[in-house]
């Protein structure tokens, strides 16, 4: 096993920052990040802050590279680049309010104890006064609406934050992602941190779902008192929604299956709302290029290919997924 000091490298300048009183914000890929819920918001702030990357952890130990593989590009006639996957932190430095701590990795596939133990280490490191974890679960919900959330917490203080906002406390039971790994070990160390995990429509995959990011951010912005632009993942879900509307518009055959499955579900916010029309003089394409959004082909490509795989069950019976 590796030494745990080797496994965290920091940048040069990583204490130069004078980062004050940092909240953190955490998301990983992988199992509960659907949409890329939670990974888009964390990558969004790296984008649309003043950040600087602090520290980085060592991949070697933590990912099986056949599971989470590296990617690789051109950057040059003749000449690739390897991009493992690993964990990050970024640091904000932001005006008459706490910093921020950014944090986004795949989800490890070995040594949670020690991946978790590694990470902590670095946010004591920046004296992270509290840690909120992010991601997304597809559930039977639709793409309009506010977006329903669940989570849970290590500290009373938070616990009554998820309350006053809205956030219903999770009592599930069963596998678990590493979050909950997380969790524990912060608590042993008395660092408060809480998970929050939006809901994105099971009928919407395979795509980025700019909507539940920004309920996300939201969510967290709340709860610490730190604003946060997010104004472009404003505009990005409403194109989104508009996208999914005009599909289900145009294809009643599949509107009405969207609306059985929700049905099914005791779901009965309405499905579309045809009168959410862009503002004049704005376009409905994002203008932040940082924000990824899914073009029409690619929502009418996997809404119907679940659509498909809802019509082979039997009739009556949900998606347990």
């Amino acid at each position: 096993m590796s030494d745990p000091d080797q496994l965290l490298s920091y940048q040069p300048d990583a204490d130069a920052q004078g980062l004050r009183a940092p909240h953190a914000l955490v998301a990983f890929g992988g199992w509960v990040d659907a949409g890329s819920g939670g990974t888009g918001a964390v990558r969004h702030l790296i984008s649309n802050l003043k950040t600087r990357k602090l520290a980085e952890m060592d991949p070697e130990e933590f990912y099986n590279f056949t599971d989470t593989r590296p990617l690789v590009s051109i950057v040059g006639a003749g000449e690739r680049a390897i991009h493992w996957p690993r964990g990050e932190f970024h640091g904000a430095v932001l005006e008459h309010t706490s910093d921020l701590i950014l944090f986004v990795a795949p989800e490890p596939n070995l040594k949670w104890k020690t991946f978790a133990s590694v990470m902590l280490d670095g946010m004591q490191h920046f004296g992270v006064q509290s840690m909120m974890c992010i991601g997304s679960i597809f559930g039977a919900v639709p793409h309009r609406g506010d977006v329903r959330m669940t989570g849970w917490a290590n500290d009373d203080r938070l616990r009554e934050a998820l309350a006053r906002h809205n956030v219903m406390y999770t009592n599930y039971e069963g596998p678990t992602g590493f979050v909950t790994s997380l969790l524990s070990e912060a608590g042993v160390r008395g660092l408060p941190a809480l998970a929050v995990y939006g809901f994105a429509p099971n009928y919407i995959q395979g795509v980025p779902n700019p909507h539940v990011s920004h309920a996300l951010l939201q969510t967290f912005s709340a709860i610490t008192g730190v604003p946060l632009p997010l104004s472009d993942l404003d505009r990005a879900g409403r194109a989104l929604s508009r996208q999914v509307d005009r599909l289900l518009q145009d294809q009643p055959q599949l509107r009405e299956q969207v609306e059985r499955m929700l049905s099914l579900m005791n779901v009965s916010e309405p499905l579309v709302e045809a009168d959410d029309e862009p503002e004049a003089g704005v376009s409905e394409e994002p203008p932040n290029p940082n924000v990824e959004l899914p073009s029409p082909q690619a929502v009418v490509t996997e809404l119907e290919e679940f659509l498909k795989q809802l019509r082979r069950q039997e009739p009556g019976t949900p998606d347990d997924a």
